[in-house]
């Protein structure tokens, strides 16, 4: 698996490469500092994208442990908040929806069981990345740049379990609790492409390569990659060529699946699919989507998938959730 993804990783540099022609025989540049949209476009099922989003799952089997007596998981309530924003780009003059910009993301997701017995926060998670995004033309889109991860298990998950005494007293409760694994911290360089196959569909993929290993992450020396990807299809065309508009009237149905794999987890393949209605705002990059999600895969917080062992964590052994529900998204 890890020649695999390294040659992913080097097919998509080359892409990246290759896709640079085009934009430098465009002439002249022009600096557009903040503009309203990102180059790269906002994966719709990829649950730890930055945006605004409410959700709430109904567990149909769950891995994180509740209070529930029996194998039903509960209602859960998801909150994430965050976005992306591009700082600077430089475009061809004639066109501002191409060129190379600089963009910054960020978010926190937080997991709550507010519906069940009292157990409140399971746990949250920060992520964020800075990166370079080019658009040559309106199929093709790459990024690279550095993201970060951190995952964290609630202090009321924690009280409620025994491990610390609610409230906490001091740090040394943490650092002596029987629990999941704490400092689950990844950054990473990341690579991701992205691709209009025709006015309906979308194609996506992306690579991350960790290098903060060291004592946070224990052994996780040995299981540095992540990979990801998805298919999305809209039924009103998106633009492919330069002066279209992006999506007439209202708004439009949408179809959507996100794949999303970890080397630690022995590369399982947890899925994500979305339908809903979207709507894309005329003049600028917001989105607005409210529709119902169906998951399957590791458990959601990263924090819950720690493993101390020297080996993957073989597929009988992941930490597996499965749950629908019904969410309001926004991307910036």
């Amino acid at each position: 698996m890890r020649h695999c993804a390294v040659c992913i990783s080097l097919f998509l540099a080359s892409m990246l490469f290759f896709s640079l022609v085009p934009l430098s025989a465009q002439d002249p540049v022009v600096v557009r500092p903040v503009p309203v949209d990102s180059l790269f476009p906002e994966p719709l099922a990829d649950q730890r994208f930055p945006r605004f989003a409410l959700s709430f799952p109904a567990l149909l089997t769950h891995a994180i442990d509740t209070m529930e007596s029996d194998g039903y998981g509960g209602i859960r309530e998801a909150l994430e908040f965050g976005g992306v924003k591009s700082l600077v780009r430089l475009s061809p003059g004639s066109d501002d929806g191409l060129g190379i910009e600089l963009a910054l993301g960020a978010g926190i997701f937080t997991l709550f069981d507010a519906f069940e017995d009292d157990l409140d926060n399971f746990g949250w998670e920060g992520s964020g990345f800075l990166a370079l995004q080019y658009k040559p033309t309106y199929r093709f889109a790459a990024k690279f740049g550095l993201h970060h991860l951190s995952s964290h298990v609630g202090d009321e998950y924690l009280a409620n379990y025994g491990v610390i005494d609610a409230p906490i007293a001091d740090d040394g409760e943490l650092a002596h609790g029987d629990t999941y694994g704490f400092f689950y911290v990844r950054d990473s360089l990341l690579l991701g492409l992205s691709y209009q196959l025709s006015p309906l569909v979308r194609i996506y993929g992306e690579v991350r390569y960790s290098m903060r290993m060291l004592e946070y992450m224990y052994c996780y020396n040995d299981f540095p990659w992540q990979a990801g990807g998805g298919l999305e299809v809209v039924l009103k065309p998106n633009s492919v060529s330069p002066g279209a508009e992006y999506r007439e009237g209202w708004g439009s149905w949408y179809v959507a699946a996100d794949v999303s794999m970890y080397q630690e987890s022995s590369w399982f393949p947890s899925t994500t699919v979305q339908v809903g209605y979207l709507v894309q705002s005329p003049s600028r990059g917001e989105r607005f989507r409210v529709g119902l999600e169906y998951y399957y895969g590791r458990a959601p917080l990263a924090v819950f998938n720690h493993t101390d062992s020297t080996e993957p964590t073989a597929w009988d052994s992941i930490p597996l959730e499965q749950y629908i529900g019904i969410g309001i998204w926004y991307d910036l």
